[in-house]
């Protein structure tokens, strides 16, 4: 027998047609302990290359897989899709090293297309160090208002302030406005809000979510 938080997983990382947009079950995965938590890792190690696998790896932290997701970003350099964002992600999880970071920041500083550079911002959320609070300032002046959107959600997260909100007045969803003045009252108010506060490096920020 399986726990519930096991058959979720499975659903949502295996099974589940929708994942793309239903969003992978991170806090099931994340409720896994002991041998179904080994189990899991060894499903998601068996799954790779799909990005899930990497997806789920990293959030397990799992120095198990890091030899393999290194071999598979070293392999994908220079390719088109966001599979380099997702690998480089999981790999700063298991173990931080500026070389990840540098790749999604310069996928956010200069890639054509506005769906990997709004990738990229969302990745950096979950990266907690000055240089990605450094690009994703920079981004909220990209001329895609998704990308302004993320990079917003991204530094309030990173220095401890809730990124939710479904006011449309709220700072994320202005900088996103086609409207200079509102645009940049909303980038003005977000530098605000975390000018002086530090990165949020404590444990509940690192919890899968």
């Amino acid at each position: 027998m399986t726990s519930p938080a096991f058959e979720r997983f499975r659903f949502s990382f295996f099974e589940d047609p929708d994942s793309w947009r239903n969003g992978l079950d991170m806090a099931a995965l994340a409720a896994l302990e002991g041998e179904e938590r080994t189990r899991a890792e060894e499903m998601l190690l068996q799954y790779l290359p799909d990005t899930r696998g990497a997806i789920g790896l990293g959030a397990l932290r799992s120095h198990r897989a890091e030899p393999a997701l290194v071999q598979l970003f070293e392999a994908g350099q220079g390719w088109g899709g966001s599979a380099q964002i997702y690998l480089a992600k999981a790999l700063w999880q298991i173990r931080p090293d500026p070389r990840w970071l540098e790749a999604v920041i310069e996928v956010l500083a200069s890639a054509d297309e506005p769906m990997r550079r709004m990738t990229a911002a969302e990745a950096l959320h979950g990266f907690s160090d000055p240089a990605a609070v450094s690009a994703l300032v920079n981004a909220l002046d990209d001329p895609e208002g998704l990308v302004r959107h993320h990079a917003a959600r991204g530094l309030l997260a990173l220095h401890g302030l809730s990124d939710k909100s479904d006011d449309t007045q709220h700072m994320m969803y202005r900088v996103m406005s086609t409207d200079a003045e509102r645009r940049e009252g909303g980038k003005c108010d977000i530098l605000a809000a975390i000018a002086g506060r530090p990165i949020c490096v404590h444990e509940p920020c690192r919890q899968l979510c």
